[in-house]
């Protein structure tokens, strides 16, 4: 570490002066060159490494900042390295961070210093011009809500790309991932030789129950297209969509599956709950197992149609020990409070207890 001097007079009657020391990094700076070009949409770098001529005691960090005095600046610790390598997505996201529009050059600047006194002076700061991503993903757009319908599963999602300069023969896959760098276990569905496809809300519900930490919240999706016979992706940087999924509950019992509506219930005390929608009416326990004919029964067929058995559901005995093994994982059965709970709010809703009542068969007599 070096230290600078600076010597400040002032004059009114009498002259004064001021010795000022201000510390300063002694850290040489080797690569990238000053006002160094980088393009990040250059497929053929991976990464970008920043390297210096020194390393110290207690190591050094690479500072990197839209600013040429370093104000709010990324940092990097290099431990006792001469260098350190950034991916181009990453640099990316960084230089949007400093105000550099998607597909735009713009300056950055970049420094080291010693990681154990990171508030001093860098002897050297260099510019550095950075061209970002240009996006060939066009839609849906980056980060555009998407809610998938359970009444039309079959409904489709438009997805688009550039693909000027490339073979018109080239077949294309769209491709899903949990994660920006679209590493791990990804989602494929290989559409063509096409420049849009649509991926229909049911596909997009089994990528999200895939991806999901929860069943019924909102999350992102990143997406990308690959070239499928060469197994590269189109756009170096992926998109992403954020999504809130289908309101409902796939139930599936050994060979039995129904499906359900589910309800996200907000409390006036900021509670959330999720509520099945309609009437349980399975026949079987979790495991696939039939449940004792002893414990439910149904409306008869010849006096109801198949909507109603549907609205209605089964009448389970208030067997304890079934009552415990009969929700999936998951689930449970609400208690009475819980209900009480339900109808008072449904009471100070628009429609009071209606919301809460079959539209169609809440007073049906059969004949």
């Amino acid at each position: 570490m070096i230290t600078a001097v600076l010597y400040i007079f002032s004059s009114c009657q009498e002259d004064y002066g001021y010795r000022v020391e201000v510390p300063v990094s002694d850290i040489t700076l080797a690569s990238p060159e000053k006002n160094a070009e980088i393009d990040l949409n250059e497929m053929s770098i991976d990464e970008y490494t920043f390297s210096w001529n020194e390393t110290i005691e207690g190591g050094t960090t690479l500072v990197l900042s839209g600013s040429d005095v370093l104000l709010d600046p990324v940092y990097f610790k290099a431990g006792e390295a001469k260098s350190y390598s950034i991916k181009a997505e990453l640099l990316d996201q960084i230089t949007s961070g400093f105000g550099i529009e998607n597909g735009k050059t713009g300056t950055i600047y970049w420094a080291v210093k010693p990681t154990d006194h990171i508030g001093i002076a860098a002897l050297e700061i260099r510019p550095l011009n950075v061209k970002r991503l240009i996006s060939r993903l066009l839609l849906p757009e980056n980060q555009k809500p998407v809610a998938l319908d359970g009444d039309r599963p079959a409904l489709p999602v438009s997805f688009a790309w550039d693909t000027e300069g490339e073979d018109p023969a080239t077949a294309y896959s769209i491709v899903f991932s949990n994660n920006n760098e679209m590493t791990g276990e990804v989602v494929t569905y290989n559409v063509g030789a096409v420049n849009s496809a649509g991926i229909t809300n049911s596909q997009l519900q089994d990528v999200f129950i895939k991806y999901s930490s929860h069943p019924f919240k909102s999350m992102r999706l990143y997406w990308n297209i690959k070239k499928t016979e060469e197994n590269e992706y189109l756009s170096r940087s992926s998109s992403s969509i954020e999504v809130n999924p289908m309101m409902i509950y796939k139930d599936v019992r050994g060979d039995e599956e129904i499906t359900y509506k589910v309800a996200k219930i907000s409390y006036r005390d900021g509670r959330v709950q999720y509520w099945l929608a309609e009437n349980l009416r399975t026949r079987k326990y979790p495991d696939g197992s039939d449940i004792e004919e002893a414990n439910y029964m149904f409306a008869p067929s010849n006096r109801y149609t198949e909507e109603q058995v549907k609205a209605f559901g089964g009448y389970y005995r208030p067997n304890p020990s079934m009552f415990q093994k009969l929700p999936a994982a998951g689930w449970r059965v609400p208690t009475i409070t819980e209900c009480r709970e339900l109808y008072e709010e449904a009471l100070a809703q628009e429609g009071t207890y209606n919301v809460l009542r079959d539209p169609v068969f809440y007073n049906y007599e059969p004949t």
